[in-house]
C-alpha cells in the first residue's frame, strides 16, 4: 500500500514537473517569438509594418497670380478644408466673394514649407490674387499642403502611418485609456478586477465586455491570431506580461495607437490613430480636438458600429459616452466637458477613394522608377512618404478627358519650366489594362516630329522665310522607290519654311531634310531630349521613328522655355518614416536651344494653331494662345497632338494597342482631347506671354520670294528673323520691266 502511493506520488510530481518544464518551454517558446517580432519595430515604438504613401505636389498660390476662385476652393474641399460662414479656424475656409479666408494647417517637406494660419486672398477686377495675413500684412506666396493620392500598402491593404508619442495628442490618450483599460497606468498587464467580471459574465452567459487591457489587446495584434480559444488567452496574457516587462507603458500606448484597428476606406484597412484622423477628419493626428480624440476612441469597440460617415447617431452617442468616463476618471473638467458635448459631429475626409483611381497611372510609374532602388519590401513596407510633382485637379481632369476617347489614348502633361510632370495617363482605364501608353509604349510621332527638323535648319542660318519646293518627288528604293505625299495630294510648288510646318508639308519637309542633313536633326533631337534609336534615312524627317509620348513631349520644352530642357521629373523626394530625406530630386536642367531660335520655333509652332493643321483649337474652346504641333502616320494608325503655354506642355496620343489602321488625324482625334484638357487645365494655370530676344528682328517680307516686300508684293507680312539672317535685298518677283517677268517664269520652273 505504501509502494503504491509511493509510485502514485512520483508519478504526479513527474506530471507536474513535465507540465511544469511544458510551460516553460512555451513560455520560452513565446517569449523568443515576441523578442523577434520587437526587435523589427523602430526605436520608440513607431513600427516598420507601415504602408507607404504617395503625395502630390503642394500647390502654391503667388501674390498677383491669375486664377480662378472656385478652383481654389475644389482644391481645399479635397484637401478636407470645411466651409464656414465664421471666422475660419484651422483646417476652415470662408468665401464671401471677393476675399477667401483660409486658415492652413501648414506642412514641411524637402523643397516645399508653410507656416500654419490665417490668410486672406482678395480677387482683383482683373482676377488676381492679393494675399495678406492676418495683421493685413502683404504675403508673397502661400502653399497648399499635399494631398494623398496613393497609398502601397502591400497585400493586406493596411493603411498605416506612425505616430510617435510626441505627436499622439494627450486628449486621444486619454480618451482610448478611459474607453479600453482605466487602470492602464496602474496595473503589470492584466486587469485582475476586469478578469473577474469577465469571469462572472461569463458564468452569467452575458457578453463579455472590458476584460482585455491595452496590453492583452496589444499582444493579440501583434502576435496572435483572432480566433477566440482557451490556448490563445492564455498566450496573450503571458505575452501582456512580457511586455510590460519589456517595454514601458509610453511605448506599450504608442505601438497600440498605431497598431488598432479603426475602419475601412474602401479595400484599404484603417491602422492606427494617425490614419484615423486623416480617414476622418482630414487632419493630423496632433491636430485633433478634445471631441474628436474621443470619438476615434470610440470607434475602437465598433469600427463598423460607430463609423460616423455610416451612423452619425451611433458614432456621436459612442463620443459623448466616452467623454462622460473622462471626466468619471478626472481626465477633464465639467466645462471641458459641457463644451464637448455641445460640439457637433463634423467629420470631414478629402479626396474620395474613387477619385484616387485617378492617380493609378501615375502611382504605377512611381513605383516603376523606384522599384529598383529601393526593392520591394522597403518600398511597401516601411512607411516611405514619396512626394511627387503631380497636380491631383490636373490627374482628375486628365483621366477625365480620355474617358471621352472612342479609342486606346494617353495624355502627359508637363510644367515646362521645371520639368514638373503634372499628370500622366497611360490608358483611358487602369482596370482595363495597367499598360501605360505614356512611357512604355514606342509608337512613330509622324509630323509631330517635325519641329526638330525645322529647328535645325534655323541653328544652321535658314529663316522661316526661306524658300522651300513643295512638289511630288521619288527616291530611290526598293521597287519603284519611295514616294510620299503630301496631305491629300495638295502640293504648292513653293512655300516658305513657316508655311511648310505651319501646313505640314511632306515634300518641302524633306527638301529641307536634304538641304539640313539627318545628322544634323538628329543631334538637334537628341539635344532636346529624345533617347530613343533613331532612323538613319529620310522617313527621320516625316516622324517614321518610334518614341514614347512622355518623352516626346518633354522634347518640346526648349521650345517652350526658351531653349532650356529641365529634366522630367514625377519623384521630388522620397522620406522615411522618421522624416529623414532619402532623397530629394532637383530640377536637371540642360540648354538645348539658343533662346532666339527657340523662341522662331515658338512663333512658327504658334502658326500651326492659328492657321495650320490646328487652326480649330479656336472653335474647340480654346481662345488663349498656344503653340503645338499635330501628327498623324500612316493609315492613321495613330493620331497625336503636342502643344503648350508658356506653363503647361501637355501632349496627347491616340491609337489602338494592336496597331490596326483607324484612319485617325491628329487634327480630328488627338486635338480635341487635348483641347477638352487645356480650357479647363489653364484656369488656374494660365500663362504669360512669350518674351522676344533683342536677337530676334521683325522684317516685311514677301512670302513669294522670302526677300524684303515691295508695295506690289501680295500676301506680305512681317516676318521674324535672326538678327544677321533677315534678308538684305527687296523681292526681284515683283519688280517691274522684263527683270520682274523672267525672274516669275523662271521661278515657276
Amino acid at each position: 500500500m505504501t509502494r503504491r502511493r509511493r509510485r502514485s506520488g512520483s508519478a504526479w510530481l513527474w506530471a507536474a514537473a513535465a507540465l511544469l518544464a511544458g510551460t516553460a518551454l512555451a513560455s520560452l517558446w513565446l517569449a523568443l517569438q515576441a523578442e523577434r517580432k520587437l526587435s523589427t519595430l523602430v526605436l520608440g515604438g513607431l513600427g516598420v509594418s507601415f504602408s507607404t504613401r504617395i503625395w502630390a505636389a503642394p500647390f502654391p498660390v503667388r501674390d498677383g497670380a491669375r486664377g480662378e476662385a472656385q478652383r481654389l476652393i475644389e482644391r481645399l474641399d479635397r484637401l478636407g478644408y470645411r466651409r464656414t460662414s465664421q471666422a475660419p479656424a484651422k483646417g476652415e475656409y470662408r468665401w464671401t466673394p471677393p476675399e477667401l479666408a483660409v486658415s492652413l494647417h501648414g506642412h514641411r517637406i524637402p523643397g516645399s514649407e508653410q507656416g500654419e494660419g490665417l490668410f486672406f486672398l482678395r480677387r482683383s477686377d482683373a482676377g488676381s490674387w492679393n494675399i495678406l495675413d492676418d495683421l493685413g500684412g502683404a504675403v508673397p506666396e502661400i502653399r497648399l499642403e499635399p494631398e494623398l493620392v496613393a497609398e502601397l500598402a502591400g497585400e493586406r491593404a493596411e493603411r498605416r502611418e506612425p505616430a510617435s508619442w510626441e505627436q499622439i495628442p494627450p486628449s486621444l490618450k486619454d480618451a482610448v485609456v478611459a474607453a479600453e483599460d482605466k487602470r492602464y497606468w496602474s496595473h503589470h498587464g492584466l486587469d485582475p478586477r476586469a478578469m473577474a467580471r469577465a469571469a462572472s459574465s461569463n458564468l452569467r452567459r452575458r457578453e463579455l465586455q472590458g476584460a482585455s487591457t491595452i496590453t492583452q489587446q496589444l499582444s493579440k495584434n501583434l502576435f496572435l491570431s483572432p480566433h477566440r480559444t482557451l490556448g490563445r488567452k492564455l498566450a496573450e496574457a503571458a505575452l501582456a506580461v512580457y511586455l510590460e516587462l519589456r517595454l514601458d507603458k509610453k511605448r506599450i500606448l504608442t505601438l497600440y495607437l498605431n497598431h488598432i484597428y479603426l475602419g475601412q476606406d474602401g479595400p484599404a484597412s484603417i491602422m492606427g490613430v494617425r490614419s484615423a484622423a486623416r480617414h476622418y477628419f482630414s487632419k493630423e493626428v496632433s491636430d485633433l480636438t478634445l471631441p474628436e480624440s474621443a470619438l476615434i476612441a470610440g470607434v475602437i469597440r465598433g469600427p463598423g458600429v460607430y463609423n460616423p460617415f455610416r451612423d452619425p447617431a451611433a458614432a456621436r452617442a459612442r463620443r459623448d459616452h466616452i467623454l462622460r468616463r473622462m471626466r468619471e476618471e478626472g481626465m477633464i473638467s465639467p466645462s471641458e466637458l459641457d463644451a464637448a458635448l455641445g460640439t457637433a459631429l463634423e467629420p470631414a475626409r478629402g479626396a474620395a477613394p474613387e477619385d484616387r483611381r485617378d492617380s493609378a497611372y501615375y502611382a504605377a510609374e512611381v513605383v516603376r522608377q523606384l522599384l529598383p532602388r529601393y526593392g520591394g519590401n522597403e518600398l511597401y513596407r516601411y512607411g516611405l512618404s514619396i512626394h511627387t510633382a503631380m497636380d491631383p485637379l490636373l490627374q482628375h481632369l486628365a483621366r477625365k478627358t480620355l474617358g471621352a476617347s472612342k479609342h486606346q489614348a494617353a495624355l502627359a502633361v508637363i510644367d515646362p519650366r521645371d520639368g514638373s510632370v503634372l499628370a500622366l495617363t497611360g490608358g483611358r482605364s487602369f482596370s482595363e489594362s495597367q499598360f501605360n501608353r505614356a512611357t512604355q509604349a514606342l509608337r512613330q510621332p509622324g509630323s509631330a516630329f517635325k519641329p526638330f527638323v525645322y529647328a535645325a535648319a534655323l541653328q544652321m542660318g535658314l529663316t522661316p522665310a526661306t524658300i522651300l519646293r513643295d512638289k511630288p518627288k521619288t527616291w530611290p528604293g526598293s521597287g519603284k522607290g519611295w514616294s510620299p505625299s503630301n496631305y491629300e495630294g495638295v502640293y504648292f510648288g513653293t512655300t516658305t519654311l513657316r508655311q511648310a510646318l505651319t501646313r505640314s508639308l511632306n515634300a518641302a519637309t524633306l527638301d529641307l531634310t536634304e538641304r539640313v542633313g539627318l545628322k544634323r536633326i538628329q543631334e538637334t533631337a537628341r539635344n532636346c531630349g529624345l533617347t530613343s534609336p533613331l532612323r538613319d534615312d529620310l522617313g527621320l524627317a516625316l516622324g517614321a521613328s518610334e518614341v514614347g509620348l512622355l518623352e516626346l513631349v518633354s522634347a518640346y520644352e526648349p521650345f517652350a522655355h526658351g531653349g532650356i530642357r529641365p529634366a522630367p521629373r514625377l519623384v521630388t523626394s522620397v522620406v522615411d518614416s522618421d522624416g529623414v530625406a532619402l532623397e530629394v530630386v532637383a530640377p536637371e536642367v540642360s540648354i538645348s536651344l539658343d533662346p532666339a531660335t527657340a523662341f522662331l520655333m515658338n512663333s512658327l509652332l504658334e502658326s500651326v494653331t492659328k492657321s495650320g493643321t490646328a487652326r480649330n483649337l479656336k472653335n474647340l474652346g480654346v481662345t488663349f494662345p498656344t503653340a503645338g504641333k499635330t501628327g498623324t502616320t500612316n493609315a492613321g494608325r495613330d493620331a497625336w497632338f503636342v502643344g503648350y503655354t508658356s506653363a503647361l506642355l501637355a501632349g496627347v496620343w491616340v491609337g489602338d494597342d494592336r496597331n490596326r489602321a483607324l484612319k485617325l488625324t491628329g487634327a480630328k482625334d488627338a486635338l480635341p482631347l487635348w483641347a477638352a484638357f487645356m480650357k479647363e487645365a489653364a484656369a488656374d494655370r494660365p500663362g504669360e506671354p512669350f518674351t522676344r530676344p533683342e536677337t530676334v528682328v521683325e522684317v516685311l517680307v514677301c512670302p513669294e520670294s522670302g526677300m524684303i516686300a515691295r508695295s506690289g508684293c501680295p500676301g506680305r507680312h512681317g516676318e521674324l528673323f535672326l538678327a544677321g539672317t533677315e534678308p538684305s535685298r527687296d523681292c526681284a518677283l515683283h519688280r517691274g520691266g522684263l527683270v520682274g517677268w523672267l525672274t516669275r517664269m523662271l521661278r515657276k520652273d
